[in-house]
Formats: structure tokens, sequence, C-alpha cells
């Protein structure tokens, strides 16, 4: 874990964003997911003392203010942060940065460039535009392409801006609870599958967990044995469609199923049911 908290350190001392590739050094999923574990290692490695990372706190102060820097008018987040008026703003790549900022203010972070709360709350304008009547969220504002597969991108993103109890969040809410009824693991394919997309996953568990009550009761029937069973003895997980793969090698896509499915299971030890009764129903 230290081995991979300095690896990403070095890479945001070297780049204005945090990527390996230097092709891909302004593409905002690289930078948003780096961000965000870099945020959530900080305050362990400074509770635990750690000295061995000594630029941590330089980057994640210099990661997060190029987040909050890059902020879009509209209050989203495009696929390249060089460019604020940008048709590829949508609601996946939004998400990403939302919860590397929301990780940053738990963290006790303090930016530049700006302020973590006020720039969630421009974020949070933005995500109400992508709601359907139905529950769904759109991939773009103003229900340009609503989709499935985004539904807990939203709602998560909305509780994290600290407006997880609106309209836009309980629609979601109760799209999840009407349509997610179990994940089949290695069933169908494409990003309009709800039965076995990952992505949607991801993000529908922790949506669920923060509402608590009938809602992380029915999604947690859902998803947990489904997850278990899918996994092998040597703790990889078995081929499943996991959404948004196009492009990848087989050796990235399984890391990304991997990531993806073991961040589902960490959701009963890093959170706690919005209901409070702790993880005894996990």
């Amino acid at each position: 874990v230290l081995k991979g908290i300095s690896f990403l350190v070095d890479l945001g001392m070297k780049n204005p964003v945090i990527s390996e590739q230097p092709a891909l050094k302004e593409i905002c999923y690289d930078h948003a997911v780096a961000t965000y574990a870099l945020c959530e290692a900080y305050p362990f490695c400074k509770q635990m003392d750690i000295p061995s990372i000594a630029n941590l706190e330089k980057v994640v102060i210099k990661a997060v203010d190029r987040i909050i820097d890059a902020q879009c008018p509209n209050g989203g987040w495009a696929y390249s942060y060089n460019n604020k008026i940008n048709p590829d703003i949508d609601l996946s790549v939004t998400g990403w940065n939302v919860q590397a900022l929301k990780a940053a203010e738990h963290g006790g972070i303090k930016p530049t460039k700006g302020d973590i709360r006020s720039t969630l709350r421009k974020a949070s304008s933005y995500v109400r535009k992508n709601v359907m009547p139905d529950g769904k969220f759109a991939y773009k504002e103003n229900g340009n392409m609503p989709r499935s597969s985004l539904v807990g991108v939203g709602v998560l993103s909305l509780q994290m801006t600290g407006n997880g109890s609106d309209s836009a969040a309980r629609k979601g809410l109760d799209w999840i609870k009407n349509n997610v009824k179990t994940l089949q693991w290695g069933q169908g394919s494409g990003t309009e599958n709800v039965k076995s997309n990952l992505y949607m996953h991801y993000y529908c568990v922790q949506a669920a967990m923060n509402r608590g009550g009938d809602v992380w009761t029915s999604y947690n029937k859902a998803f947990r044995d489904a997850v278990l069973s899918g996994q092998n003895a040597d703790g990889s997980f078995r081929k499943n469609d996991v959404g948004y793969v196009s492009g990848m090698t087989g050796k990235s896509e399984n890391i990304y199923r991997q990531c993806l499915a073991t961040l589902m299971l960490e959701t009963y030890y890093r959170f706690l049911p919005g209901t409070g009764e702790g993880t005894k129903n996990s």
C-alpha cells in the first residue's frame, strides 16, 4: 500500500495532474481517482506518523487545487481539465471528482485555489440537472442520454454534497429499490444492464447504505451474496460485465473488475448505514 501511495505522490510531484501516462495527464478520471485514493491515505499516514511519504500533503493539496480550478461554470467536470467550456462535461466523470473532494474535506485538506464546500455546492446544482422524472440520471444535463448505470452516481454525488434528502436523490433511491432486485454475475452486457454492471453497483451500494432503512435492506440482499459468489479461490473475481470497459486490455479489465468488487465489499468496513444500525445485517 505504501509503495502505491509513494508511486502516486511521485507522479504528482512531476505532473500537473496525477497520471502514469503523460499522454493522458489531463484526463479527469485518472486524476480524480488518484486524488481520491491519496485523500483517504493522507489522514491515515498522518495519524500513524509515516515519514517515508514526505511530499504526500503537498501533492494532495496540489491535486485538490487542480480539481477545484478545473470545475466548469455549470458545476460539472469535463474529460479534460484544460477546457472548462467543454462538450464532454458529464455526470460520470463529475462523480469521481465529487468523491475526491469529499474525501479531501473529510481528511481536513486545506486547498489554496478555493473552498471545497462551495465547490461541492456548485457541483450539486449540476447533478440536479441530470435527474429524470422516473429517477434515472442522464449522462449529460437536461435529460441528454439517461442511463440506469448512472443512478447511483447521481444519488451518491447529491449525498456527498449535502443534498441526500432532496427530491432528485429520493427519486434515484426509489428507482434503485424498485429496479435493482439482484446482481447476477456474468449475466448480460452493456452499460444499461442493471444485473451485472459493476460500475453501476459500485455507486449504488454506497448510495443505498448512506440512505439506510428499507433501501439498504433490499439492496444489501441484491448484491452481497452475488459478489461473494463471484470470487475465485485465489481472491480474483470471475469475468463479468463491469460496464465502461470499451478499449481496455484483458489485464486492465481484470484490475478494474477487482477494484470495483473489492470496494463494494469494503463498504461494510468503511461506512455505517444511514439508520445507524451498524453492520448487523451485513
